[in-house]
């Protein structure tokens, strides 16, 4: 009888350990790298080859110049850096927020956005203007930057740059509408068909609540012929709402609220997104912590609304996703106007659920930002 009992307890115990799920592997690695040569305000982007593409700032805040570098699989090091800006000290870098923006799209253009450091004569017009370069897949020299688009009246807050594998490029910026102030600032998109060859005149987006004059924009081109941008509104100069809107050939939807914020003051914050097979993954800030959901562009819906693991003053996000679909959040922690702080990162898997998390991870100078990029082999890289 014992023998019997001690079988079948033996075989509950096998039965059960076979029904125990399959340990999790370790998270994938985070590997944390300055930006080269000394530069700040790091953007990066990974094409379909793996090759990391980086743009950086360096110089006077007020008035610098930015350069690509780019890295290869196999590569431990950056190849030699490239400037973007043909026309020196074009670039700024004060308060985070307008510096460059960059893009891949379609046989491996390389297309980078920014404001402009100083005003410009056009025509007789005095106007900051919203440069626009490009650089051929391998080239060693980017094109003489283009000022984008007229209506640029009080540019401010960051631009931004989008690109699709169908040639299509999109460069977005916020100015003055048709009357002062900023519940009237409008969103201005200028297009290309022709990977950037050309520009059309540009397209002028009026939004309820204007536009936060001193936020950043950003956008992607998740599909052919559609763009989206997430933006902060400023309506009755007290709605700092985050905001999300889809542009489409033929118009599009409303734009949809993310999350209100009231602040009688601007922010100066910027947005994050990356595509993932569950819709767009996006992050902004809201009262000095980051939040994230997932965006559907077809019907128009968000998931619920999550912040970040912990807490501290929170800004300037940036997302990695890799082909498992997990993905990184990192941001900067501590800064703010004329002031650095940390770098800080969350790693979720495509459920939500938190598998790792760091505070304190590098420094970040001023007028410093964080970008996140993931790599073929699963693992992510922070560039700070």
């Amino acid at each position: 009888m014992r023998i019997v009992a001690t079988l079948a307890v033996a075989l509950s115990l096998s039965l059960t350990a076979s029904r125990a799920p399959a340990p999790r592997p370790s998270p994938p690695h985070v590997e944390i790298v300055e930006v080269p040569d000394g530069g700040i305000q790091p953007q990066a982007v990974v094409d379909a080859d793996g090759t990391i593409h980086l743009i950086y700032f360096k110089g006077e805040p007020g008035g610098g110049d930015l350069f690509y570098v780019r890295q290869k699989i196999g590569d431990r090091l950056f190849a030699r850096p490239i400037r973007v800006n043909t026309e020196p000290a074009t670039a700024i870098a004060t308060g985070s927020v307008r510096g460059g923006q960059l893009a891949v799209g379609r046989g491996g253009w390389v297309h980078v956005a920014w404001n402009g450091a100083h005003p410009i004569d056009d025509d007789g017009v005095t106007r900051t203007p919203m440069w626009y370069s490009r650089l051929p897949r391998g080239g060693t020299a980017f094109e003489a930057q283009r000022a984008i688009g007229s209506r640029t009246k009080y540019l401010d807050g960051g631009g931004s740059v989008a690109a699709d594998f169908d040639g299509h490029v999109y460069v977005v910026w916020h100015a003055a509408g048709d009357a002062e102030g900023e519940s009237s600032r409008r969103i201005y998109v200028a297009s290309s068909t022709d990977d950037g060859a050309r520009f059309g005149s540009e397209q002028s987006l009026a939004i309820d609540g204007g536009a936060c004059g001193c936020c950043g924009i950003e956008t992607l081109a998740d599909a052919p012929a559609r763009l989206q941008i997430l933006y902060r509104a400023a309506g009755g100069g007290i709605h700092r709402d985050a905001m999300w809107l889809t542009v489409r050939p033929s118009g599009g939807p409303a734009p949809v609220r993310l999350q209100p914020w009231e602040l009688p003051a601007c922010p100066m914050t910027t947005f994050a997104m990356a595509a993932a097979e569950d819709g767009i993954v996006a992050a902004w800030e809201t009262q000095q912590q980051i939040y994230t959901a997932v965006l559907d562009p077809s019907r128009g819906l968000v998931s619920a609304v999550t912040a970040m693991t912990g807490a501290g003053t929170r800004k300037h996000p940036s997302i990695a996703i890799d082909a498992a679909g997990d993905r990184l959040f990192a941001w900067t922690e501590d800064t703010a106007w004329a002031r650095g702080g940390r770098v800080a990162w969350e790693l979720r898997d495509r459920a939500g659920v938190t598998l790792a998390s760091a505070a304190n991870a590098g420094s970040v100078p001023v007028w410093g930002l964080v970008a996140a990029v993931a790599r073929r082999d699963g693992s992510f890289v922070i560039v700070h």
